[in-house]
């Protein structure tokens, strides 16, 4: 089965180094948050300062950004493609939100990760965070990016997506996800780039037992 742009949908969507393996399990840590709080960016800056972990892309149906490619940040599938993998009981969960575009985790991808001592992380719904705590309420850390203000959010989004119905569209779910913060082992409010990176970055290395080694 190929993904979008001919790629062939693989096994595992991580190509795991047996240099990071660990003696102990795998840690599976998940960030949530408001779309547009900065997850994916703030993920990008932060993983290239703490060795052997990975990231998890996540299956969409929807389509490509500029700037993004096959499994990065997401494994661009076909509805149809998505389907298949639904019915193969291949996601640990799924959703269609925002547009009514699908969302997924590879679940053997986890599976494998936690099993073979292998520190993952990956961006997920609150919603799908749930079901993710009830799977693996053993393995998994949690950490909420929350904005700023309201209003800074919009700003954000209008930047980012420049459609002001997709917007309002996804400023209606905000209310949904920040009720749920409560739930995660950290909160980080995502107001200055560089300072959440530095304090993201301290709650993965104190997670997964990784040496300091990015100065402010």
């Amino acid at each position: 089965m190929r993904g979008v742009g001919g790629v062939m949908v693989p096994e595992l969507f991580i190509a795991f180094d047996p240099a990071d393996k660990h003696e102990r399990k795998g840690h599976f840590i998940i960030l949530s948050g408001p779309s547009g709080v900065g997850k994916n960016t703030l993920l990008t800056r932060v993983l290239e300062g703490v060795k052997g972990v990975y990231y998890i892309p996540s299956a969409t149906t929807r389509a490509m950004r500029p700037g993004e490619s096959q499994m990065n940040p997401y494994v661009f599938l076909s509805t149809e493609e998505f389907e298949d993998l639904i019915a193969r009981d291949h996601f640990l969960e799924w959703k269609k939100i925002h547009s009514q575009n699908y969302y997924g985790t590879h679940r053997p991808t986890i599976e494998y990760a936690i099993e073979n001592g292998y520190d993952i992380i990956t961006d997920m719904d609150v919603l799908g965070c749930e079901d993710a705590r009830k799977a693996f309420p053993q393995d998994i850390r949690t950490i909420f990016i929350s904005p700023p203000s309201m209003d800074e959010l919009s700003h954000r989004l209008m930047e980012r997506d420049g459609d002001v119905q997709a917007v309002e569209n996804r400023l209606k779910r905000v209310p949904l996800e920040m009720d749920h913060q409560h739930k995660y082992n950290h909160v980080l409010v995502n107001d200055d780039l560089e300072e959440s990176t530095y304090a993201l970055q301290r709650i993965i290395r104190d997670i997964v037992g990784a040496p300091e080694n990015v100065s402010r």
